[in-house]
């Protein structure tokens, strides 16, 4: 292991809190926020994003006094001793040594820099004005990681000899296609932005790396030209052990382990629960040496459980830091940063740039071994300008999503001239960017990107939405953003807007049965986030029709398809991705629908001159029960499925308690209404013979058939 010395930091002067801004302010920035409420000395002064909406929602929420939109800006009050740099990694670099050359202390989110060669001019600049630069690998300071090297110091293991990583972690973007995250823009990020965890530790515990070699599996390609790899197998030298990493990605199991292999013992580490079992030899026979390491275990074990459920307790109501491990794995990594520039202590070597540097060195030797490019695919060619509208122009708007897909298969099969309204015009398939599909670029709530798609246009199906958990914002979002597009097309002279609406914008918890004809939820204050905005977004467009736009609302009931999320929230709860707490027992029908013969009503309404100004719901005839359901998911998948029969007033209970303890921890609270959890339950059947006379609506009735098109075969 390399050990520098790092040179005398200049320090905040006696008794004055350290100053600190923090430059970048998405997730990881709202962490940071979170985390320095536990580090003693440090005052928060200002946040700097290019977005200054979204710096200043995270001030308000947080109480920082300042924000800025320049880091020149930022630094030139002179009043900031210490900055956290959390902008994407490609800009680490430059913020990074603005800062330093300003004599700021600074301390980098991982990776410190993208190549190993540029640690160097961050290091002089950091030691020529006597500056702390730290580089948070906090998965070194995980209190389990920090167990073992008490362990280790101590000799209970002996002399460690290999370490084995197993990294096993879903990837929410890989599921929902959005790839545009730092990771997935090159072959090789996924090790810059997941590996770097992994190997900061190896670094830690074996030293330096000085030979890998790495099997990957097969790749899938992304919709950015990005080939990526789920699967990754490394095998090291390092300097003092050998270590196997391996590195599973967009998996349903989540797991974090290290198993630490010495002369004398073993330690097991599961990172996800912060344990750390430690196993050793014994003077005793077989039996009872197996015996007392598996009861030392169970003791350890059971003292985590104890403190995992005690320290959530006690985390809610403030009265301790939360027995998180990731959370007190980055606070004890800040608290170093800013005790080395207090001159507490020096800064620990995990956190140096002659770890980063090292740590950085690996991630390339292991891209160069796995033949891994490091450089993105080259861009799509640019889309062609957009003509203008031909006759019979149909406007999709959110033509990328799950059922959007497939109304635009449909539109370009059938021939008809299309438009799409998207955000990442780069994203789009090859075969949409040809010039035969009218394309814009911008957001579907942008009056001007609307107005020019709209022009000349005689049809518009507007599939987009938003979600979140803030009823107020969501629904101010929804109605706002809908209408735009009402007004949009009215200005345009657009002949007919089908609106994508939801079944969640009724009232469902009654008896008997309801066809589109009947109107959203009288109610919907006591309705959850997503359904008040599908409500309020009906709600501007009826105004709208009264006023002579033509609008034709429809609302999918519970869309199911083979490329689809099939832990569909009409179903139940899914409090974890293969358990689900029912909306009630789960023994009647739910009104299911594939999404091919949802989109085929979807088309159909933009035409049939019967569906002019009315409203349709659609559901299909295959009526399973929840339970049947999730049963079929668990035999078709493999998977260890299980459905929870709940009735709603426990489930009531259930939230009223919890409502009842976040009012007493104060923290951000919704008031759980029983009106929400009874329409969610499709008591009321719904009728759609009105879709089938007015749209040609014809789903399918065969139960195997349907089945059929929702699951893949088991073991496929």
């Amino acid at each position: 292991m390399t050990n520098r010395t790092a040179p005398e930091p200049r320090r905040p002067a006696c008794g004055r809190a350290t100053r600190t801004a923090l430059v970048g302010s998405g997730f990881i920035a709202d962490v940071h926020l979170q985390v320095l409420r536990a580090v003693p000395g440090v005052e928060v002064v200002a946040l700097c994003d290019a977005v200054a909406g979204r710096a200043e929602r995270l001030a308000r929420r947080h109480g920082v006094p300042r924000v800025t939109t320049a880091v020149a800006d930022l630094l030139a009050t002179g009043d900031v001793d210490a900055v956290h740099v959390l902008v994407p990694p490609a800009a680490h670099l430059a913020v990074a040594r603005s800062c330093l050359a300003a004599g700021v202390h600074v301390l980098v989110e991982k990776p410190l820099v993208l190549r190993s060669g540029e640690v160097a001019q961050l290091q002089a600049l950091a030691g020529d004005r006597g500056l702390v630069l730290a580089v948070n690998h906090n998965q070194t300071f995980h209190p389990a990681v920090a167990r073992l090297q008490q362990h280790l110091a101590a000799g209970r293991l002996g002399r460690l000899e290999h370490v084995a990583i197993q990294h096993h972690v879903p990837l929410r973007q890989l599921q929902s296609g959005d790839v545009g995250h730092f990771m997935f823009q090159t072959e090789a990020n996924i090790l810059w932005e997941q590996g770097v965890h992994l190997f900061s530790m190896l670094w830690s515990l074996l030293g330096p790396c000085r030979d890998v070699r790495v099997l990957r599996g097969p790749v899938r390609r992304l919709a950015n030209g990005v080939a990526f790899a789920d699967d990754w197998h490394l095998q090291l030298d390092c300097e003092r052990g050998t270590a196997g990493v391996r590195m599973a990605f967009g998996k349903t199991w989540q797991e974090t382990t290290v198993q630490a292999i010495g002369s004398d013992g073993s330690a097991w580490l599961d990172l996800q629960r912060g344990s750390c079992w430690l196993r050793r030899k014994t003077r005793w026979l077989d039996f009872l040496d197996h015996g007392r390491n598996l009861a030392g275990g169970a003791l350890h074990l059971g003292g985590r459980a104890v403190a995992t459920v005690a320290g959530y307790g006690v985390g809610l109501f403030g009265l301790a830091f939360p027995d998180d491990p990731f959370l007190r794995g980055m606070r004890d990594s800040l608290r170093a940063f800013h005790g080395a520039v207090r001159g507490a202590a020096p800064l620990p070597g995990p956190a140096s740039a002659a770890a980063a540097h090292d740590v950085l060195a690996l991630c390339e030797a292991a891209a160069r071994a796995a033949g891994a490019s490091t450089e993105p695919p080259p861009p799509p060619p640019p889309l062609p300008a957009p003509r203008p509208a031909r006759p019979g122009e149909v406007v999709v708007l959110g033509g990328t999503g799950f059922l959007g897909r497939r109304c635009v298969q449909r539109l370009r099969a059938a021939g008809r001239p299309l438009t799409l309204v998207v955000r990442k015009p780069q994203l789009l398939p090859a075969e949409l960017r040809d010039g035969s599909v009218r394309v814009f670029a911008g957001d579907a709530a942008d009056p001007q990107v609307l107005a020019l798609a709209f022009a000349g246009a005689a049809s518009v199906l507007h599939l987009a939405t938003v979600a979140g958990d803030d009823a107020a914002a969501v629904e101010r979002t929804m109605a706002a953003a809908v209408r735009a597009a009402g007004e949009a097309a009215e200005a345009a002279g657009v002949q007919r807007l089908v609106y994508t609406s939801s079944t969640a914008a009724l009232w469902l918890g009654g008896r008997g049965s309801i066809d589109g004809s009947v109107g959203p939820d009288r109610k919907p204050r006591a309705r959850g986030p997503y359904a008040r905005g599908k409500i309020a977004a009906e709600h501007e467009l009826r105004t709208l029709r009264a006023a002579g736009l033509p609008v034709t609302i429809v609302r999918p009931a519970i869309v199911v398809g083979d490329d689809g999320l099939r832990e569909h929230s009409g179903v139940g709860l899914w409090v974890r991705d293969n358990h689900c707490v029912g909306w009630g027992r789960g023994a009647h029908p739910l009104p299911f629908v594939l999404a091919d013969d949802c989109a085929a009503g979807l088309v159909a309404a933009l035409d049939a001159p019967a569906a002019a100004g009315r409203d349709y719901n659609l559901a299909g005839d295959v009526r399973l029960c929840a339970r049947d359901y999730v049963a079929e998911m668990a035999r078709r998948t493999g998977r260890d499925y299980h459905f929870h029969a709940t009735w709603l007033w426990w489930m009531w209970l259930q939230e009223f308690g919890k409502y009842l303890v976040k009012t007493a921890a104060r923290r951000p609270r919704q008031w759980p209404a029983y009106r929400d959890l009874a329409s969610r339950s499709f008591r009321t059947a719904l009728a759609c013979d009105d879709a089938r006379r007015d749209l040609g609506f014809a789903p399918e009735t065969d139960r195997t058939r349907f089945l059929g098109r929702v699951f893949a075969e088991p073991g496929r």
